[in-house]
């Protein structure tokens, strides 16, 4: 099949609001969306089936599938990607990974820009990234012009005492969880850079990232965790 006929299943269950599409080419001929917190449990898989049967597109026609690697919820992205995985499985089709954040930038960049995506990374740390972003060829580069690796090397892991250090001055900062950083955003940074409400990334943006730098997606993808394990110790 020529890759302006090959279809790809998008999604992404990283934030407050979920998505899968599919893309015939560069164009999108299906999309999902759900307005919720992802969860664990598997009828957005039945509502995901339910909208391919109404356009007309057979599971076994997906030649490629791209998931949504957050940061984010930690349940969610993990079973998206153990769902896409498995509907993979059969011809032993490919399962890419993209990160959420850079999707999210690209959705709001106007035009060229530099975005911050900022996010809680729980135990007293915020996780942030800045991309240069060509929103109207989906390039999204890392400050220093390099390509994002998608994993955890993107991101920097700060205090709130010292996030603004690690933001170059002058950028807009948007977060999927504004509501829990309003605060801190609000004391850092001045209000004509900020996007004041939660922003979450969209899966039409993820699929336009991935598929313009095909070369960029990981090929073999996991969740973006940015703590170190914890190691249990017997007893």
């Amino acid at each position: 099949m020529s890759e302006q006929k090959r279809l790809t299943l998008v999604a992404d269950r990283s934030a407050g609001s979920s998505g899968v599409a599919v893309f015939r080419g560069s164009e999108s001929v299906c999309i999902k969306r759900w307005e919720a917190e992802p969860s664990r449990t598997p009828e957005w898989i039945a509502e995901a089936g339910s909208a391919l049967d109404q356009a007309g597109i057979e599971l076994s026609e997906i030649g490629q599938f791209i998931c949504g690697l957050g940061p984010g919820s930690f349940s969610g992205i993990r079973s998206c990607l153990s769902a896409l995985q498995g509907m993979a499985l059969p011809g032993g089709r490919p399962v890419c990974g993209v990160s959420s954040a850079a999707a999210l930038a690209l959705g709001q960049a106007c035009g060229e820009e530099a975005i911050t995506v900022a996010g809680d990374a729980r135990r007293g740390r915020i996780w942030c990234v800045t991309y240069r972003v060509d929103r109207d060829a989906a390039r999204v580069r890392l400050m220093d012009g390099s390509a994002p690796s998608h994993t955890g090397d993107d991101f920097t892991l700060t205090t709130a005492e010292d996030l603004l250090y690690a933001v170059p001055e002058g950028t807009r900062v948007v977060s999927p969880e504004w509501r829990r950083l309003e605060t801190v955003l609000t004391e850092m940074f001045p209000t004509e850079l900020l996007v004041r409400q939660d922003v979450f990334p969209d899966v039409v943006d993820l699929g336009r990232l991935a598929l313009a730098e095909p070369g960029a997606c990981l090929s073999d993808p996991v969740p973006i965790y940015l703590h170190p394990a914890v190691a249990a110790r017997g007893g």
